[in-house]
């Protein structure tokens, strides 16, 4: 048990959102699970980043080097010099893919696109076919929302969780998970899943 305390008092993953809404969703998530997990947005969550800018925004100065991103987002470094590694990370990414050709989706999805990156062993790309609103609507989590009613619809469907963790909050996000792993348009499951075992 106190090896795990001092593990997680290092970022364990960085999810960089597309918008609001995936802002929102992560953040609903990993305050139920209390884990030590930062979001990347751009202003907020307010101007999206889609997948044909993701490059530019992969390029910010405390992405291209190990060291200043390790201090920006507070991540555990092993090794050193050209041996130096992120230990125990992930860097998540979700991204709708309405709004990209099928050749940018696809090397999005594949990770082709992020090849020349440091960073590449670390992204996992999340695709949500062909956006979140649509999942969502598949899993019988919501229907017709309106552009305009989107963050006060799922900041109330997904709210920051301030109560200390138990089985019941664990069980919030066991269930979205489940609803989720059903919708082949998505593998946000697969990130939520890597959450829940980090309590493990």
């Amino acid at each position: 048990m106190p090896q795990k305390s001092r593990d997680l008092r290092y970022t364990k993953a960085v999810v960089i959102c597309h918008g609001k809404s995936e802002l929102i969703l992560t953040k609903h998530i990993y305050t139920n699970l209390h884990l030590p997990i930062k979001t990347h947005t751009r202003d907020n969550g307010n101007t999206s980043i889609q997948i044909t800018s993701l490059l530019k925004e992969l390029n910010k100065d405390f992405f291209r080097e190990i060291d200043k991103f390790a201090d920006k987002f507070s991540v555990e470094i092993v090794g050193r010099g050209s041996k130096k590694r992120l230990k125990n990370f992930k860097l998540y990414i979700i991204m709708d893919t309405d709004d990209c050709t099928i050749k940018q989706k696809n090397d999005y999805i594949s990770k082709k696109m992020f090849k020349s990156l440091w960073l590449y062993d670390y992204i996992v790309p999340i695709y949500n076919n062909s956006k979140l609103e649509q999942v969502f609507e598949k899993a019988g989590i919501v229907k017709n929302v309106k552009d305009d009613e989107k963050e006060s619809t799922y900041s109330t469907l997904f709210p920051i969780n301030h109560n200390a963790l138990s089985p019941a909050t664990r069980e919030t996000i066991s269930a979205l998970k489940c609803k989720l792993e059903r919708i082949p348009e998505t593998n946000m499951d697969t990130m939520i899943d890597y959450f829940l075992n980090l309590l493990l």
